[in-house]
């Protein structure tokens, strides 16, 4: 760096359009913003990016009394209770973990980051929350991590569908993030509903745990470590584990927080994502994480799953798969 700053010329071309940021957001200067839409909308983008550490968590919500309902918006079962519980344990209880852990390889004991809580206006979301709540924590609810919407598709067998829409079961397989099924959301259109979340998330400088729905937290895992838009539909998160990512510059890091003891009829998606068909070669939802994108490597201090992965646009990781990343900003879902 140092032998390339007597060579730099700054750009002063008053005719071009182009975006300077100063110091990781210090200072922003754009020039000619006559430019459109898109261009807007990455100015305002880049002033939500900060470079402070914080951690985000990736949790399920528990269980409820009618899983194959969507329109029902019932309350947790016992087992989805339970499962509240035994979650929220799991991540303060790992979160001290790397607090001593930090103690114990000689850094200074200052105290955890706070915590902050988000969850759709669903009530299975939000009484998901209720044991962290109850023990203090500040629980937001936010109306656009609702779960996909399922549509016509709602109650029906795979089987069925595929027998009554075998047309739009086959533009499914053709292309799962764009199709959508009648009077349903595709991911795209769940993408371009959490356009709000991914900025305040960017904008986050506190810790913060999103529960939400398995198809709400494929989008959101899909943007922060850049998954390629085709294979967002088929992200997994059992209810077994909390995702938690850790943002960085140049790369994030993805980690998988164990939940003990849990039942193993808890484990498996939920049915209105088994509702949705997927090609006959993938495995059935809930049996994966999203780790299989990516070689997972232990850490030699605590021994937990982790995968760093990199891509050479913006830092960020790119699992194998075909055609070009996707998703890596949100501007990005709103072209087409």
């Amino acid at each position: 760096m140092s032998a390339k700053i007597p060579h730099f010329e700054t750009m002063e071309e008053s005719e071009l359009n182009y975006i300077k940021m100063f110091n990781a957001g210090e200072r922003i200067t754009i020039n000619n913003c006559t430019f459109g839409y898109l261009s807007h909308r990455i100015v305002f983008y880049l002033l939500n990016l900060h470079i402070k550490s914080r951690h985000t968590y990736f949790a399920r919500a528990g269980t409820s009394r009618e899983e194959d309902s969507y329109k029902t918006d019932a309350s947790l079962s016992d087992q989805g209770r339970l499962y509240a519980e035994k979650m929220g344990r799991a991540l303060l209880q790992h979160r001290d973990g790397e607090k001593q852990g930090l103690i114990d390889r000689g850094g200074p004991d200052v105290p955890l980051k706070p915590l902050k809580i988000w969850t759709s206006t669903r009530r299975r979301t939000i009484e998901t929350a209720d044991w962290l709540y109850d023990q203090g924590y500040s629980v937001r609810q936010r109306t656009q991590l609702s779960q996909l919407n399922p549509g016509v598709c709602e109650k029906m067998s795979e089987r069925r569908i595929r027998a009554e829409m075998p047309e739009e079961v086959a533009k499914h397989e053709a292309d799962p993030y764009h199709h959508r099924y009648p009077r349903a959301e595709s991911y795209h259109d769940l993408a371009v509903r959490l356009e709000p979340i991914i900025l305040e998330l960017e904008r986050q400088q506190d810790d913060l745990l999103i529960i939400a729905h398995e198809s709400v937290l494929r989008v959101l895992y899909g943007y922060l470590m850049a998954c390629n838009a085709t294979d967002i539909p088929s992200l997994s998160f059992p209810r077994n584990e909390i995702i938690e990512i850790i943002p960085a510059s140049y790369n994030n890091e993805a980690t998988s927080i164990p939940i003990p003891d849990l039942p193993p009829e808890l484990i498996p998606s939920s049915p209105e994502d088994l509702a949705i068909p997927v090609p006959p070669s993938e495995g059935p939802s809930g049996t994966a994480t999203p780790m299989v994108l990516g070689t997972p490597k232990i850490s030699p201090k605590s021994g937990t799953p982790r995968i760093t992965m990199t891509s050479p646009r913006n830092g960020y990781s790119t699992p194998p798969g075909p055609g070009e990343g996707s998703l890596l900003l949100v501007e990005r879902a709103l072209r087409d």
